[in-house]
């Protein structure tokens, strides 16, 4: 099948390449925990996919920063410091012999989740994304929307002016994290079956991060508001707020009555977003 992408996710904690038709199926993937000091991973895991499919037509990079979307590169890697100034689709190509684009890593969740989740068929979409940090991609009228550098990182917005601390270090899975003082994943669990203690540290953590989404939906007045993320695993638990949140302050904009929905992608939804975000670069070429 020449119809396919190779389709790469970095993540602070978890590193995927998958081998991706044009109609979403995944073909051959394989997933590693991200090797924070070694950057050269990447392409070799991205070998192993090209040498386990026939023909691909290119690869797309999804990486946890904000992208130069003209040069096709990564401007800063908060969560990976290593890799700072190491992902440029020229460098790449060229190590691949293959033609291949750098995208943020929500931009690529938005349009996943647009073409084959919860989003699909809304023409006006925001996608948040809670997990090791905090991260957007927006929607409108059915394409992404980007400029010369990835748009929406609404979890580097300040909502404490008096400490300057923003979405993600107040609404993120690590700052869950740092406020109970063990694993994010295991405060989710533990509230999700009724702890008190870890519902309480979820609770404040979930409405700083609905502030963020509230302050999204203000600027880019989407019809629904996809939540995702590590974070979304613990449902109306992270949800709740958002919605409490766009319920109370309702009354000030006609958008805060988006419709909140959780995520349906699941892991591979930046992936399959992938695919989206190829399409959409040979339109615009």
């Amino acid at each position: 099948m020449d119809d396919t992408i190779l389709a790469c996710d970095l993540g602070g904690t978890r590193l995927r390449v998958a081998v991706i038709a044009l109609d979403g199926s995944i073909l051959w993937r394989k997933a590693t925990q991200t090797p924070r000091e070694d950057p050269d991973a990447l392409v070799r895991l991205m070998r192993e996919g090209l040498g386990a499919a026939d023909a691909v037509r290119g690869a797309v990079v999804g990486v946890p920063g904000p992208v130069d979307y003209r040069r096709g590169a990564a401007l800063r890697l908060p969560n990976l410091p290593r890799w700072n100034k190491r992902l440029d689709a020229a460098g790449l190509t060229n190590d691949l012999g293959l033609r291949t684009l750098v995208a943020n890593d929500a931009d690529l969740a938005a349009l996943g989740e647009h073409r084959f989740g919860a989003g699909k068929g809304v023409d006006d979409m925001l996608y948040m994304t809670s997990s090791t940090g905090v991260g957007a991609g927006v929607i409108v009228g059915g394409r992404l929307l980007r400029a010369g550098i990835s748009l929406a990182e609404v979890g580097h917005t300040i909502i404490d002016r008096a400490t300057y601390d923003t979405v993600e270090s107040l609404g993120s899975g690590t700052a869950l994290g740092r406020r109970a003082g063990e694993d994010a994943a295991a405060v989710g669990a533990k509230a999700s079956a009724g702890d008190p203690e870890a519902r309480d540290h979820f609770f404040v953590v979930a409405t700083d991060f609905a502030i963020g989404v509230y302050n999204a939906v203000h600027c880019f007045s989407p019809e629904a508001v996809v939540i995702g993320g590590g974070m979304s695993q613990s449902g109306e638990l992270l949800l709740g707020p958002v919605r409490e949140m766009l319920k109370r302050c309702g009354s000030r904009c006609p958008a805060s009555r988006a419709k909140v929905l959780r995520a349906a992608g699941g892991d591979d939804v930046g992936l399959k977003g992938a695919v989206a975000f190829w399409q959409e670069s040979l339109r615009d070429a």
